[in-house]
């Protein structure tokens, strides 16, 4: 049987597989640790009408005691219902985060330690729900991140927007294997499935079949990972 479907697709296999590999290789799956300090954990894949909650996570090996930062969402495709602050680590809000016109949340606060805020730790959780099929990115802007050092220094942190694919609720998910990542498990699986009888969760664009169109999408969806320097945000 596996050797009738190798034959029975072997154009597959001849211009698929090399293909399919070129465009996996020439992605960068891991960032240059030096290029941004206020980045997304990994690019999100979520569904029209969902609820999503992103955590704005800080990371850092210096002590900072202020945080603050303003979110917009694009209002056509994302709109955000909510936040939560009870994971926080900012112990005193200044500035309470809030939603306003359902796409921006703007907040900032400190950290009353003696020793300041130093390791990895959820700053906000934001609630939002998808609207219509397509990218959406939402900003950080307005960053203040000040150091635990007596001189209210400024920590400098290029800003890095977090990335929703938003499919249609009749389209699986990209991340078959449900282990809440794109990655190049999901590439190979369904990768695999170019060659073997077909299954509708690998059929990512619902056009009946199992093509290099379906890899295209696994592969706009790959999560970008790596460490990151010093101090970061991120959301995940």
């Amino acid at each position: 049987m596996v050797r009738y479907r190798l034959q029975q697709h072997r154009y597959k296999i001849v211009v698929g597989v090399p293909m399919a590999l070129l465009l996996a290789s020439s992605l960068s799956l891991v960032r240059n640790p030096d290029e941004v300090c206020l980045v997304p954990e990994d690019n999100r894949f979520v569904e029209v009408g969902e609820t999503v909650t992103l955590h704005l996570t800080a990371k850092t090996d210096e002590p900072i005691n202020v945080i603050g930062a303003t979110l917009i969402a694009p209002k056509e495709y994302v709109e955000i219902v909510g936040t939560d602050r009870s994971l926080s680590i900012i112990d005193l809000w200044s500035e309470e985060p809030s939603v306003e016109d359902g796409h921006r949340v703007h907040f900032s606060g400190g950290i009353v330690s003696d020793s300041g805020f130093l390791g990895t730790g959820i700053v906000l959780s934001v609630t939002a729900t998808p609207l219509k099929e397509g990218t959406a990115t939402i900003d950080v802007t307005d960053i203040q991140l000040l150091a635990h050092d007596g001189t209210g220094r400024q920590v400098d942190c290029e800003a890095k927007p977090i990335t929703l694919s938003i499919r249609p609720a009749t389209h699986p998910s990209p991340d078959v294997n449900g282990d809440s990542t794109v990655n190049l498990l999901d590439f190979g699986l369904v990768s695999a499935r170019l060659f073997l009888s077909y299954q509708r969760g690998y059929d990512l664009n619902q056009d009946g079949k199992i093509t290099l169109a379906d890899i295209g999408i696994v592969i706009s969806n790959m999560a970008t990972s790596g460490e990151q320097r010093s101090l970061a945000l991120l959301f995940r």
